[in-house]
């Protein structure tokens, strides 16, 4: 997963990607005892938008990085790159939470803000670009900055890296090192009280968006992924259920199941190869 990458080697972040990324090969074909003979492809899950093997994302810092011609000339390998919002909800969609289920939504909550739907059980797939940019839907009219360039995007009010990052402005302290894991069960559970109305803005934007996305897809499930999976039982995750399930919340009363994913922040490495 690239993801690991974020805040590292930014100076030479596409050659730190694929050095990172043969690191873990050697260190994979070591472990099973195998070589290279042995593997038909390669698949890799992205942040950004992905095009014909091209990265471009705004977190990471890189443009139109051609990663799949780098991996498939070093490897001699067939390369496959998706978003890894998408990887991830394909996983859960054919191992996970989402396999029983037709029409479906897929919404990866981490560092950004990703996803996927499915429609009578296929993933929907534009012609142009990776599509669904989940993330980058407008929150608030002339918000926060993004990384992509617009302003009041839904990943700059609802990430992980978000939430995160106004807690520590509130209680004043150095978030550069807190893990998700220490955010969810130490901080959030010590400073409740001081950090009530972060929280409830977070909830609150996190409704919106989500309701938003109810409303164009209809699902009869949301499965929430990255970081966010995490969450399951937490009182933040039960909150905006309950919130979501209010009436008036959406266009129609029927709310859709929701859950988080079974794989974890693992799924987008298993659906990193799975066909749609």
């Amino acid at each position: 997963m690239i993801n690991s990458l974020l805040g590292e080697d930014r100076k030479d972040i596409e050659n730190a990607i694929v050095r990172n990324i043969d690191e873990l090969i050697t260190k994979i074909l070591s472990e099973n005892n195998i070589t290279l003979e042995n593997i038909d492809r390669i698949g890799v899950a992205s942040p950004g938008t992905v095009t014909n093997g091209k990265i471009t994302s705004g977190n990471l810092g890189i443009k139109e990085f051609d990663l799949q011609s780098r991996l498939e000339e070093k490897y001699k390998k067939i390369v496959k790159i998706r978003n890894d919002g998408k990887c991830a909800a394909l996983a859960e969609k054919k191992y996970g939470v989402l396999k029983d289920y037709d029409d479906c939504i897929f919404v990866n909550i981490g560092t950004g803000i990703g996803g996927a739907a499915f429609i009578d059980g296929k993933l929907l797939e534009p012609k142009r670009y990776s599509g669904f940019e989940f993330g980058h839907i407008t929150l608030v009219k002339d918000g926060i900055k993004c990384t992509c360039g617009k302003r009041g995007c839904f990943e700059r009010y609802c990430s992980i890296k978000s939430l995160k990052d106004k807690i520590s402005k509130t209680l004043n302290i150095d978030g550069t090192d807190i893990s998700g894991q220490y955010l969810r069960e130490n901080i959030m559970v010590e400073y409740s009280e001081q950090i009530k109305n972060d929280i409830n803005e977070f909830i609150d934007y996190l409704k919106i968006g989500i309701c938003n996305l109810i409303d164009i897809f209809e699902p009869e499930i949301i499965c929430f992924g990255g970081s966010f999976s995490y969450y399951e039982g937490h009182p933040v995750l039960n909150k905006l259920i309950e919130e979501i399930n209010k009436p008036n919340t959406t266009f129609n009363d029927t709310k859709p199941k929701v859950v988080t994913a079974y794989f974890k922040n693992d799924a987008g490495i298993i659906g990193a190869t799975v066909e749609n």
